[in-house]
């Protein structure tokens, strides 16, 4: 038994017995709007009917499209440049280039069908929207030669943040079976229960949990150690809880857990999310209404009856075509004695529950990150209707890009990084020692830069107007900075800028080419008046006055 294993193993098993709270809480919001995650306290098992509890299915719906939107609206074409954040650095034309093809080089590890991105980020959209918790890894392959994307069960991940939030200690359960841990090469503590059970009985599991946290928390007094895992700020373990060995462990160079929050509150490390809390008591209420109309509907279809017991013994034959013998006095009435239950009018729960689908609608923002159609309108009705969408959509979007987004392709690059996948010799001086970020393309940044675009066009119209009266305005503005930025918010790949070196190159050919222009021009002006002056010394010579 190894006493760190030990420790480990008691810490998580704390972390998870302390989240067990917030699995109940996601596991009542699943069963409401994400049927197929509601294994959160429960386990599934093959054939089961993940809605078999549901009577309707619009909160599903209603979550489905809100999930279903980040990749829709935030990961098409191009939506990832690199940048350092310094507008001024990130503008020179050498800077802008080397950005360009190290995005590119990154666009192909993160998109490569090995890396599993896409599938990888879409299920974690649903958990973020769902449960405002999803888990993300980012790391290589076995075989070591692509980039590897996995989004986990939120249910299997606890963790701990550090003092200034950031999250730095991740375990995750990882129940394996024993033939898979065996085939582990570099596991070298494997206990001998383990190897039997690869023998006998392949297929069974055993508890193991994977461990991620800051190096110093395990070596911290262990200089050899420290040395031995130098530049390597993080370590990856697997335990054996059963047993509590540490079965392998390696140093990282980056801690490649992404888990973005989209809501927390003070006092709590796990993240909610604020669009299903929001629906989820329209979402029961809505499953108790349908379930009600329907009862209505059957009742209404096929009403219930009431008979006198003397005269219908046996049930009634309501089918169609159907007749049913009663013994009666001649001058009886059979309705006297027998009646339908009228069970009124359905109209009023109709309204309830298309209130409660508005309601559900507006929770998961339904109603406000549909793009306007612009078609129709004028360039300043489509400005303002665009604005508006974008004071609607960032809050949702936003925290995405910053929380999520940028985390994942940071850890991504920090990889790719040190495994050699730039070349870091082609990096201009200007960035060195300085921190690589990303900026985003998406329909809210390309409405800011169609502004851009409108802005300069007022403006030139302005300028061009106002230098009839006053030929010293359009030396007050920098028209060479307004058109870059212009031609930049138009989205133009940066490759149609020409770049420094042959600007200069340019400059300076076009300037030898006016002199030589101008020199002519003098050349010719001086023969002209050398003509002249000849001219009229013969004339002069011909009147005999020379």
């Amino acid at each position: 038994m190894d006493s760190r294993a030990k420790e480990l193993v008691q810490i998580g098993s704390r972390l998870f017995s302390q989240k067990l709270q917030w699995d109940q809480l996601a596991q009542e919001i699943a069963e409401q709007i994400y049927p197929l995650r509601a294994d959160f306290t429960t386990k599934f098992t093959l054939g089961d009917d993940f809605s078999v509890d549901l009577m309707d299915s619009f909160p599903v719906l209603a979550r489905d499209t809100l999930g279903s939107m980040p990749n829709a609206m935030l990961r098409q074409g191009e939506w990832f440049k690199g940048r350092t954040g310094d507008e001024e650095l990130d503008e020179l034309p050498q800077v802008e280039r080397w950005f360009e093809r190290t995005t590119q080089t990154l666009y192909r590890l993160i998109y490569d069908r090995r890396a599993n991105f896409r599938r990888a980020t879409i299920e974690a959209d649903h958990d973020y929207v769902a449960f405002g918790n999803p888990v993300l890894t980012v790391e290589e392959s076995p075989t070591r030669d692509h980039m590897l994307f996995r989004s986990w069960h939120p249910k299997e991940v606890a963790f701990m943040e550090n003092a200034v939030g950031a999250i730095d200690h991740v375990q995750r359960n990882a129940p394996m079976t024993a033939r898979a841990i065996v085939k582990r090469r570099t596991w070298k503590n494997i206990h001998s229960d383990i190897k039997q059970a690869a023998e006998k009985d392949p297929t069974k599991e055993f508890k193991v949990r994977h461990i991620v946290l800051p190096t110093d928390e395990v070596y911290g007094d262990d200089r050899k150690a420290m040395r031995r895992y130098k530049d390597m700020p993080f370590l990856s373990i697997y335990v054996d809880c059963e047993h509590e060995e540490i079965l392998g462990e390696g140093g990282l160079p980056v801690f490649n857990y992404v888990i973005p929050r989209a809501r927390t509150i003070s006092g709590y490390q796990y993240g909610f999310s604020p669009w299903a809390i929001n629906a989820l008591p329209e979402a029961r209420m809505l499953q108790q209404l349908s379930r009600i109309i329907l009862e209505k509907g059957e009742k209404a279809v096929d009403p219930p009856t009431i008979g006198k017991g003397e005269i219908f013994r046996d049930a009634i034959n309501l089918y169609a075509g159907g007749h049913t013998f009663v013994d009666m006095e001649n001058d009886d009435d059979i309705r006297k004695v027998f009646q339908t239950v009228e069970t009124g009018d359905i109209s009023i729960g109709a309204e309830m529950k298309a209130d409660t689908r508005n309601l559900i609608s507006e929770a998961f923002l339904l109603n406000k990150l549909m793009l306007p159609n612009v078609r129709e309108m004028t360039a300043t009705e489509a400005s303002f209707r665009m604005d508006e969408f974008r004071r609607a959509a960032l809050p949702f979007f936003g925290p995405i890009e910053a929380e999520y987004h940028l985390p994942l392709l940071d850890t991504a690059f920090q990889i790719a990084l040190r495994n050699g996948a730039f070349n870091i010799e082609e990096m201009p001086d200007e960035l060195q020692d300085r921190e690589v970020t990303f900026s985003f393309e998406s329909p809210l940044n390309t409405a800011e830069g169609r502004q851009a675009v409108q802005s300069f066009m007022e403006s030139v119209q302005i300028i061009a107007a106002a230098s009839q009266f006053d030929q010293s305005i359009p030396q007050r503005w920098n028209l060479p900075k307004m058109v870059d930025d212009a031609v930049r918010g138009t989205g133009a790949p940066t490759d149609w800028e020409v770049d420094e070196e042959q600007r200069v190159a340019d400059e300076a050919q076009a300037k030898q080419v006016a002199g030589l222009q101008q020199a002519a021009q003098m050349l010719q002006g001086g023969a002209a008046v050398g003509k002249d002056v000849a001219d009229a010394t013969i004339a002069l010579q011909q009147a005999g006055l020379a």
